[in-house]
């Protein structure tokens, strides 16, 4: 018996010591393995580093190749020189440009965008003629043509300001008038004329800008000339120079020529008003786009061809709870899903792609811009011109305000400024500005849930409660979510096209949904089918299983006046134990004061 218990407890000491070498082995292998993929790791994102860096150089020699053989070109006097500037000529093709649908759209060369006298290809632009763009040829025909203002066109980047510009010249009876477009880069003023059914470019140097421009003008004299300046900053001396052989030019013979400026800046500075009076200057200041007007842009399918490869989504968005695109979404949900991130600005939500605009606003929030810079309308002479992609100018009936130009930028700002910077600024900058106010007080609205809770004054028997600080989460009633969070969640919609709230408060625990929409209205519409959309999304079951709340968060001092309506699509809610007809009372109003 003791042999035999002897010989158990070598057994188990045997296997134990088998055991610990296989422990000790399965480690060595494991530790192995996570070095070998460090290693790999490191090697790629070295590899993947070294790539990014040759691109970029790539890039640069490139592009200072580019640029030594324009100087060469311009440095060269070829045998078709015009009076000192080398001019590249070909058809101006006027007879295939123009409004069309109605003067809906209006059909461009796209060559005139590019300047480019050697692009044959005759591809065409479609622009949407939208109100601003009404406007602004309004104000160029009415106040600059036959005036005889000196116009000023202010908006910011996106606005299409300068494709406007460009559809209304090339629109003009050119037997009356010859058009020459001056556009502004950093190395060159490129030159666009239109003389007798023929356009052609040239490029001229800054440092020869006075006689370039003198020769370019030359040959009229006596005949209506307008001039476009384009991408005019006042704080760059040599867009001064510019600026002030082209007032030279007009002010020789006022009764026939023109002179219209375009620029991203949102001041001229400091104002001379017996000045601007002399030289009959007035101004025009374009707004940003709408989504409405995005989704009437994209109803002509030609236009939407063109843009479409921009509003794919083509990389992973999980800020944005998005996927790559399946291909299977309308026209509509593409540009609703992109308007989260590029909001007022065309050139973003038509001319680049998502990963190009994310990158565009990251690196210009990282620039040091903050919330207030923004709503001061920081841009052109102002700013860096990073800060310009961040702004928006927007229309609330008769008032006009600076805005963030998306939601992804406003959130993204607000998640880094202080509680107590929103107070101010709704206080500075919300007075009288009832959309300035209204996005602020949203902001407030998620910064405190975020922070600190809320404590909410119903109306009616409720009186006060205390709504406790819950994280704060993007969400997507396209996408839906598939599984809903276990701790109590605001959900913060990116869809400007999600209707009636503003944030969907869940907790599963206590399975109760609350819709809230936060407004500084003294009254709200009530849209019961983009709740129900929502409920769908977020996959919370009929049958009053769910409690299912909508509150109408206000300023504490509207409550007595605060009214719902009108309200659409009654019943819609039915199976969530909304009683159709009775929405209205059903629905709660709560105060918050955000002095």
């Amino acid at each position: 018996v003791e042999q035999l218990r002897k010989k158990e407890q070598l057994r188990k000491k045997r296997e134990k010591l088998r055991k610990e070498k296989e422990e000790q082995l399965r480690k060595k292998v494991e530790q192995l393995r996570k070095e070998k993929n460090e290693q790999l790791r490191k090697k790629e994102e070295e590899l993947r580093s070294k790539e990014k860096e040759h691109l970029r150089k790539e890039k640069l020699r490139k592009k200072v190749e580019k640029l030594r053989r324009e100087n060469l070109v311009l440095r060269q006097i070829p045998s078709s020189v015009e009076r000192g500037i080398a001019w590249e000529e070909s058809e101006a093709g006027l007879d295939r440009m123009g409004f069309c649908e109605q003067r809906k759209f209006f059909r461009l060369d796209s060559s005139y965008l590019s300047m480019d006298a050697s692009d044959v290809s005759n591809q065409e632009l479609f622009l949407y003629c939208r109100e601003a763009f009404t406007k602004q040829q309004s104000f160029l025909r009415e106040r600059v043509l036959e005036q005889g203002a000196l116009g000023w066109i202010q908006g910011p980047p996106g606005t299409g300001k300068t494709t406007t510009t460009l559809a209304f010249c090339l629109s003009l009876d050119m037997k009356e008038w010859m058009v020459t477009f001056l556009r502004l880069k950093p190395v060159h003023i490129y030159c666009m004329q239109v003389v007798n059914g023929r356009r052609r470019f040239c490029k001229i140097l800054y440092s020869s800008a006075a006689e370039g421009l003198r020769e370019a003008f030359a040959g009229r004299e006596g005949k209506k000339h307008v001039v476009v300046l384009d991408g005019f900053l006042r704080q760059q001396e040599t867009h001064q120079g510019v600026y002030r052989e082209c007032l030279v030019w007009r002010d020789a013979d006022q009764q026939h020529r023109r002179l219209a400026v375009v620029t991203s800046m949102s001041s001229r500075g400091k104002v001379y008003t017996e000045w601007d009076q002399e030289m009959k200057l007035e101004t025009h200041k374009v707004v940003s786009w709408t989504l409405d007007e995005y989704l009437q842009a994209v109803q002509h399918d030609e236009l939407y061809e063109q843009v479409k490869p921009f509003l794919e989504m083509d990389v992973e968005v999980e800020w944005m709870l998005i996927t790559t695109c399946d291909g299977q979404e309308t026209r509509e949900e593409r540009v609703v899903r992109k308007y989260y991130l590029a909001g007022g600005s065309c050139r973003f939500m038509f001319q680049r792609t998502v990963a190009n605009v994310k990158e565009a606003l990251d690196d210009a929030i990282e620039s040091g811009t903050n919330l207030e810079t923004v709503l001061q309308g920081n841009v052109g002479e102002f700013s860096p011109q990073a800060i310009n992609r961040l702004i928006a100018y927007v229309e609330f009936g008769s008032k006009r305000s600076w805005l963030p130009v998306s939601k992804y930028v406003a959130s993204t700002l607000a998640e880094r400024t202080a509680e107590s910077t929103l107070r101010q600024l709704a206080l500075s900058y919300g007075y009288g500005n009832p959309g300035v106010k209204g996005s602020l007080f949203e902001m407030l609205f998620f910064k405190k849930m975020e922070q600190t809770g809320l404590s909410v004054t119903y109306r009616g028997p409720r009186q006060t409660e205390s709504w406790d600080r819950c994280l704060v989460v993007n969400f997507s009633s396209l996408q839906g979510i598939k599984t809903l969070p276990a701790q109590n969640t605001c959900l913060r919609p990116i869809s400007a096209f999600q209707g009636g709230y503003d944030a969907v408060m869940v907790d599963k625990e206590k399975r109760k949904v609350m819709f809230v929409q936060a407004t500084i209205a003294q009254k709200h519409s009530f849209k019961l089918s983009f709740f129900l959309k929502a409920l769908k999304a977020l996959n919370i079951p009929e049958g009053g299983e769910w409690k299912v709340e909508v509150v109408f968060l206000i300023p504490v001092e509207e409550l007595a006046r605060f009214e719902i309506k009108p309200i659409e699509d009654s019943g819609a809610l039915k199976d969530y134990g909304w009683k159709r007809g009775e929405e209205a009372m059903q629905a709660e109003v709560a105060g918050i004061s955000i002095l």
